[in-house]
This record gives C-alpha cells, structure tokens and sequence, in this order.
C-alpha cells in the first residue's frame, strides 16, 4: 500500500480544545472602552487567546507576534505577560518562557508560553516539549518567525476568512467607513451594532475582510450535503444511515443510490462489486460537505471513530488532513487510491 504520509502520534486531543483560551471572567482585561476585549493589533478576542496575552504601554495584545508587530521588532520594556499557569498577569522580563512547544501557538506556528517560575515552566516543557528562555530571546525568536507566520496568516485567511467575512457583510451588515476606526478592535465592536451577527468568528471575519480590504474574494457558493433517505440502510452493515447523517457516504450508479454509515463500509462495498461506480462521495468531517471522494484526503488511525469504529476521515484538503491528524493521533492520510481492499480488513 503506499503511503502518502505517515505522521508522528505526537499531539493529543487537548490540544484541539483551544488551549489559550479561558472564560471571560478568568481574564484580566487592562484596556478601557467597549472594545477592551480585542486585540488592537488583529482584533483577536483576548480571552480566547488568553493564555498568550502580553500587554504594553496600556495595550492588550493576544500574543507575542502581535506585540511584535505593534513594537515594529524593537525590544520593548515594561511588558507584561499572562502566567499560563496562574492567568495572572506577570513582568515578561522575569518570566520564564517555553518556546516551540507541542501546544498550538497564537497568530505564530512556533508556540511561546509563560510563566512566574522555573518549575513550572520545566513542569510544562516535560509534558509539551519546548525550549525555556528569556523574554528577550522569545521575542528575538518572534521576530525569526514573523515572515513565515504572516504568510501563515494571509494563506488562513485568503484561504476562507476573507470570503465568510465578505458574504457575511454583504448580507447581514450595513456598510461601514473602516477610515473612521483607529483599530480592528474598535471596528469590530461596531460591529455588533451594524451587523445581525453575534458570533465571535463571524464578527472577526467580517472585520478582517472590512478593515484589509482584500481584493478578488469569491464567495463559494454554498456547499451541498449528503441527503440520506430516513429508510436507507448501509448494504454492508445494515445500520439506518440518517442516523449518522455526519459520516454519510454514497454512490450513484445510473438510477441507484447507495448510502453509507461511513467511508469504510463505502470502500468495502466498492471493492466487492469490482469497482463498477466512478461516482462515490463522502462527507467533509469539519464543514458535513459532500465531496467527491476521488478528491479527498483520508486520516487512518486516529482516535476518532465513527459509527462502525475505526474509520477513514475524510477532508476536502490536505491541510484539514494534516492538522486533523496531528490532533487526533491520525497515523496515515491517504488519497482514494491509496486504499486496498487489504487494509479495510485491519479496520
């Protein structure tokens, strides 16, 4: 069987709850006005990516690569950074860092944490892995990374953001003159009263798209489903396949479809009739699309299972594979043909 990558079983699940993030009334908010809670750099909210804050002549920014940014790569004094353990605010300069860790970083794929002591700081790098050290050299170390991370950033956000942010404006907003904001923070504030939006994420979108007016954004038109008749059974095991509507799977044969409680059994069934079908379509694990399953990536081995257990998860992109994997211990991502009829019966 080849193999289109094997991944190191590295990061746990935790990790995809949001690390950085802590109930609102578990932050220390410093700045004053509505707009207190988001970062005036990007807009980010702070409690989100609390974990990361650092604040700095009265400015509350939710990471190192934020306050960075607002200090043009000059070496700041007076800074200040949350504790991850405690969530107290500490003096960055004193502070112990864990750079390059296994838990996710914020607007930077070389994670930086802190904290008040040693201890805890070789506490966390013996569970995370990292580096430990100063203030100064974190941010030296920010200022490495800052080319590649705003690439990261402009990929994410050309890659998605900007086009929900677009369709949310355009249909749940009334316009607004960004000239008028001095920040991101205090535009998407505004938001809340301009737009039929509460949602944080959607907020965020939408003041990203507004306030870095990005040209040529298409708005995809909106992604079909799989419909599973509330009577369709899976061929293979039997099971009601509407009742997994999030693991359906199908093929369409002239007249006839079949419906899956998963891509594993689709595969089976596929395999048993020799191959016959050229239209086979599974369903997008994060956004429940329906993709045609010659195109999509597929994790194995994960510690995610579906309704027959183990299961091939299926992503309309490889990077959605990739970060899925490493968050869910996924030991393989295939492609459509990758997959044997051998390796379905180790499943």
């Amino acid at each position: 069987m080849k193999k289109f990558m094997i991944l190191a079983c590295i990061v746990g699940a935790l990790q995809a709850a949001m690390f950085q993030s802590v109930e609102p009334d578990k932050s220390t908010l410093i700045m004053q006005g509505n707009a207190k809670e988001y970062c005036p750099n990007c807009g980010m909210d702070l409690a989100k990516f609390y974990k990361t804050n650092h604040t700095h002549n009265g400015k509350q920014y939710c990471s190192m690569h934020c306050l960075h940014e607002a200090t043009k790569g000059t070496m700041p004094k007076d800074v200040m950074v949350a504790d991850t353990k405690n969530l107290n605010f500490i003096d960055a300069s004193k502070a112990y860092y864990v750079v390059g860790s296994r838990m996710k970083g914020t607007m930077t794929q070389n994670s930086k944490y802190s904290f008040l002591t040693e201890d805890d700081a070789k506490e966390f790098q013996a569970r995370n892995g990292g580096e430990i050290m100063s203030f100064e050299k974190a941010y030296e170390v920010a200022g490495k990374d800052f080319v590649s991370d705003m690439k990261m950033i402009k990929a994410k956000r050309e890659g998605g953001v900007y086009a929900k942010g677009k369709e949310i404006y355009e249909t749940k907003c009334t316009k607004v003159d960004k000239n008028i904001y001095e920040s991101i923070a205090l535009l998407k504030d505004d938001l809340k009263k301009f737009c039929q939006i509460s949602a944080d994420g959607d907020l965020q979108a939408a003041a990203l798209y507004i306030w870095d007016e990005p040209k040529n954004v298409n708005v995809v038109k909106k992604a079909e489903k799989i419909v599973v008749p509330k009577d369709a059974r899976c061929p293979i095991c039997g099971m009601f396949v509407a009742k997994n509507p999030q693991w359906a799977a199908m093929i369409e044969a002239d007249s006839e479809k079949f419906y899956f409680d998963g891509v594993k059994d689709m595969m089976k069934y596929y395999f048993k009739n020799n191959k016959n079908f050229n239209k086979l379509f599974v369903s997008d694990y994060y956004k429940l699309h329906k993709i045609d399953a010659k195109n999509a990536y597929f994790v194995v081995g994960s510690n995610v299972f579906g309704p027959m257990g183990d299961e091939l998860i299926p992503f309309a992109s490889q990077n959605e594979a990739i970060n899925f994997a490493k968050d869910h211990a996924g030991k393989q991502i295939l492609k459509f043909e990758d997959i044997t009829e051998e390796m379905l019966k180790g499943l």
